[in-house]
């Protein structure tokens, strides 16, 4: 049987854990404060970029590197590499022009953070991917046109 104390000790020890644990199922949506609907559910390339940078022009760059297959046979699984070369570069982000949502990604990226990332990606039908980086107030992008025989993407 519990003496009065031990079950005080039992009580508290478990508030605390459970205020801990607690505190932390808010994290995740602090990265949800930051996310930009009208952009990714935009359904058109040029409204997207608008949406997520305002009405800045880009200026093509041969320094972001688009690793891609020139035909993919089937577009539920293109692999995607992106790396770029262009210092402090706040935020690189991933739009593919024909696809339902273009924007498929955008990352935010620290002071040392190295943009580079391989991600896999739906293509609904051939399209350009375009590769927008911002580096100290510009933008700058690269594209690669992408030939699709089995579109990966449901309209909807």
């Amino acid at each position: 049987m519990l003496t009065r104390r031990e079950f005080f000790d039992r009580i508290s020890a478990s508030s605390i854990f459970v205020f801990a644990f607690g505190s932390l199922l808010h994290l995740p949506f602090r990265g949800w404060a930051n996310w930009n609907q009208d952009a990714f559910h935009s359904r058109q390339y040029q409204i997207a970029l608008e949406s997520l940078y305002g009405s800045k022009v880009l200026e093509k760059t041969s320094n972001i590197k688009i690793q891609a297959p020139d035909v993919a046979e089937n577009g539920a699984s293109v692999p995607i590499t992106v790396s770029t070369s262009i210092k402090e570069v706040e935020t690189l982000s991933i739009f593919i022009e024909n696809n339902p949502l273009p924007l498929i990604a955008s990352y935010n990226l620290g002071q040392y953070a190295i943009p580079n990332f391989s991600v896999r990606v739906k293509i609904a039908k051939s399209s350009p991917i375009h590769v927008v980086v911002k580096s100290q107030g510009k933008l700058l992008s690269s594209s690669k046109k992408i030939h699709v025989s089995v579109g990966g993407c449901a309209e909807g």
